[in-house]
């Protein structure tokens, strides 16, 4: 078994495999942004306008609303886990705005990246891949993202924590949260998979989740690709108090396959 220790403090972070610390930012502009549906966003805004015209128009996976000045749609971002539909406002004053969802668990917001035989440990978040797709597409160069929950507004730090399996294995890490922070939200994704799985020999793979010893996702059978993602309650990752995070994948067939879990815990450091 293999263990990775993370422990927060207000100014310290002692960090290991797949991690990233984000500061949430609320923007300034985009009046016509629809903020009361929005969850967390990744946002830009370039020096220059940006037409809103049909080549912009045909990256949309599916187009929400139109404006005199704006357009908002879904895009499709995909990868070996999942595809997600992040929303992405544009505006003629350059604003690009892509976005969860409120309703959505921030989790969704892993972009998982290599195969199922070989996933690597690289944090790159879905939002990010939408806004990069609209900008080439609007033919503007765009700057790394700030980020911001406005579903929660007063947070000021989002958490991504990553794991992956390449092999049968179980890893566990550890975090703990400072006294004076408060957790607004905490989801998951977690995945398994496993491409020469035979029903007729028997053959299955399976991964389990557990947060302090109590399985919380469990994926398991003869299908090629299992995923779940979905919010905990807030109040079960407390915070002064060491939480550990388990993740474990086996299998009895011919390839490797692989596991993975993203936890995503948006809070206010203070």
């Amino acid at each position: 078994m293999k263990y990775a220790l993370l422990v927060l403090f207000a100014l310290v972070c002692f960090v290991v495999e797949g991690l990233a610390q984000v500061n949430l930012v609320a923007p300034e502009g985009a009046p016509a942004f629809p903020s009361s549906a929005a969850g967390i966003s990744a946002y830009v805004k370039v020096d220059r306008p940006i037409r809103i015209d049909e080549a912009l128009a045909a990256v949309f996976h599916r187009i929400v609303d139109v404006g005199d000045n704006y357009i908002i749609g879904t895009v499709e971002v995909k990868n070996f886990v999942s595809t997600v539909y992040p929303h992405v406002y544009v505006d003629t004053e350059g604003w690009i705005v892509a976005f969860l969802l409120a309703s959505e668990p921030a989790a969704l917001i892993m972009h998982w990246s290599g195969d199922c035989n070989n996933p690597t440990p690289t944090i790159k978040t879905t939002l990010e891949v939408a806004l990069e797709t609209v900008a080439a597409v609007a033919r503007v160069p765009v700057s790394k993202p700030s980020f911001f929950d406005f579903s929660n507004p007063t947070a000021n730090t989002m958490l991504i924590l990553l794991r992956v399996l390449p092999t049968p294995d179980t890893k566990v890490m550890y975090v703990k949260l400072p006294t004076t922070y408060t957790v607004y939200t905490f989801s998951y994704f977690h995945y398994g998979c496993n491409y020469y799985v035979w029903p007729d020999r028997d053959e299955w793979f399976g991964t389990v989740l557990k947060l302090n010893g109590a399985v919380i996702n469990r994926l398991e059978g003869t299908d090629t690709l299992s995923k779940k993602y979905e919010n905990l309650p807030s109040r079960d990752l407390k915070v002064n108090i060491l939480h550990e995070f388990e993740l474990s994948y086996g299998h009895s067939g011919a390839e490797n396959g692989s596991a993975g879990v993203a936890i995503v815990i948006i809070y206010r450091a203070q």
